[in-house]
């Protein structure tokens, strides 16, 4: 079980990764990315570490890693599922 509803993310080399949790993040971070001086991935990458301690967050920590992902075209989107959009329908007031 994922800590985080897992994103799926391509990276520079065609290789994919499903990442639902900090040490997968921390792991992926290792991964090719486009730039890895980009100050969205330096501010991920801090904030994973700090989670992996304790001392972030690791939702946070979490969110960060998938804007920088977002930000770097890395995450791959896929489109919501009709269930989705029918619980988001049942839910809405």
């Amino acid at each position: 079980m994922t800590a985080f509803m897992p994103v799926t993310l391509r990276f520079c080399d065609s290789k994919t990764m499903l990442v639902g949790s900090i040490p997968q993040a921390q792991t992926a971070l290792g991964r090719q990315w486009p730039d890895k001086a980009a100050p969205a991935y330096l501010g991920a990458a801090r904030l994973v570490r700090l989670a992996v301690d304790g001392s972030c967050s690791q939702r946070s920590a979490f969110e960060a890693f998938t804007e920088a992902a977002r930000q770097q075209g890395v995450l791959v989107v896929k489109p919501r599922s009709r269930a989705h959009a029918w619980l988001d329908a049942a839910a809405s007031p």
